[in-house]
């Protein structure tokens, strides 16, 4: 006959419970880990996360983030402050994985991945998982985002120029595009866009840099042409308030004026920023920080761009 368990470890098993109780009613979702995901394209093995709340529920806004520049035998992971603010506002998000660790697109600075024989569609990639997810029910066509980083950002503007009737806003974070990228562009509908980079950017520079391949365009002309494309006539400033005394750089929010949709245009330009994406919880220091240079501790990037994005649908 199995013994009763004692009243000490009653008591911690009724404890756990409650803990766990609370943290589900507290914070839906917070135990659900990411689902690992496979898709076939152009006879390749695609891999991607997937983050959405617990709660089941109709079709939701859908957040694709987009990579940086990875090794070749990376393996994908998620972004704790985006999965913590999809289950606050209730948005599925993906994290789509690229070849070797590296996104094509137009214009590119550097030799294009291969998914077999042919170049890596990576646009197509993620068109059909928009398309799954839609049809599954979990996204709702209308309310698409991208967010990417680095050379993320890169696929994130790639995606405006060849997917502007999918996108409803997109946030290219930390470069600007590459001259080839921009004669390549021809939206279909301008895309909102968020911007942000860091003016001592050591790695995609602030003021563009030329490569033997090409050129990388500096901030302000990449601004420009999206201006441009939404019409804007004018422009505001303003410098975002410093949330840690000993942090050197400081973030000021540009915003174009008299633009076809209102306030479709945003740069946060952060004084002093690296190659890294500002956030209220700092990243632990590395080799790799040391070389990327500051990160700002002024915004949350992604509840920033949620609350510019959410704003626009198609």
């Amino acid at each position: 006959m199995p013994a009763h368990p004692a009243p000490h470890n009653r008591a911690m098993s009724i404890f756990r419970a409650l803990i766990f109780a609370f943290i589900l009613v507290a914070w839906p979702g917070a135990l659900l880990a990411a689902e690992e995901l496979t898709v076939e394209y152009q006879g390749v093995a695609r891999h991607y996360l997937m983050h959405r709340p617990a709660e089941n529920g109709p079709a939701r806004p859908l957040m694709i983030y987009l990579h940086g520049l990875r090794p070749a035998d990376w393996q994908n992971h998620h972004w704790a402050e985006l999965d913590r603010a999809a289950d606050r506002e209730g948005f599925v998000a993906i994290y789509p994985a690229a070849l070797l660790g590296r996104w094509n697109y137009s214009g590119q600075l550097s030799e294009k991945v291969k998914a077999g024989a042919e170049i890596a569609d990576d646009v197509g990639f993620i068109g059909k998982l928009i398309d799954d997810l839609v049809a599954r029910q979990i996204a709702d066509p209308k309310r698409v985002y991208a967010l990417g980083e680095s050379r993320g950002g890169l696929m994130s503007f790639e995606l405006m120029c060849r997917m502007g009737d999918r996108i409803a806003a997109a946030g290219p974070l930390i470069t600007g595009m590459t001259e080839g990228q921009r004669a390549a562009c021809a939206p279909t509908r301008a895309v909102p866009v968020f911007a942000l980079n860091g003016t001592d950017d050591p790695i995609q520079r602030y003021d563009g840099w030329l490569f033997p391949t090409g050129r990388l365009l500096s901030v302000p002309e990449t601004m420009e042409f999206w201006r441009l494309k939404h019409g804007c006539t004018g422009q505001t400033g303003k410098v975002l308030p410093r949330r840690v005394a000993e942090d050197p750089t400081r973030i000021e929010l540009v915003q174009w004026t008299g633009c076809a949709a209102a306030d479709a245009v945003r740069l946060y330009r952060v004084q002093g920023g690296g190659h890294r994406v500002p956030s209220l919880t700092p990243e632990p220091e590395s080799d790799w920080t040391k070389k990327a240079g500051r990160q700002s501790l002024d915004i949350e990037t992604v509840d920033e761009f949620w609350a510019f994005a959410k704003r626009f649908s198609r």
